[in-house]
């Protein structure tokens, strides 16, 4: 099965300072991330592991990493039977 790996920067999502031990993000719809990292691997036949997520900050900023894997339709066997 093939798969790849994946760093996707989610824009617009920054830490920002309250006080000197508290940063937040602003409000965001984690379906609509995934829809967009769904919508960029489609083309391509390759589909997101949702288990495999992992939210990461690096200098304040959101990054989505995780594995995507590719499409591989079911092969089915017809065998014909009689009694």
């Amino acid at each position: 099965m093939e798969s790849k790996i994946f760093s996707y920067k989610a824009d617009g999502i920054i830490l920002a300072p309250v006080d000197d031990q508290l940063s937040i993000s602003p409000v965001f719809d984690r379906k609509e991330l995934l829809s967009k990292l769904k919508d960029l691997f489609n083309d391509d036949d390759y589909k997101v592991d949702e288990r495999a997520l992992d939210y990461k900050i690096k200098d304040g900023q959101l990054y989505i990493e995780g594995v995507v894997t590719k499409h591989v339709p079911a092969k089915s066997i017809g065998f014909m039977g009689g009694k």
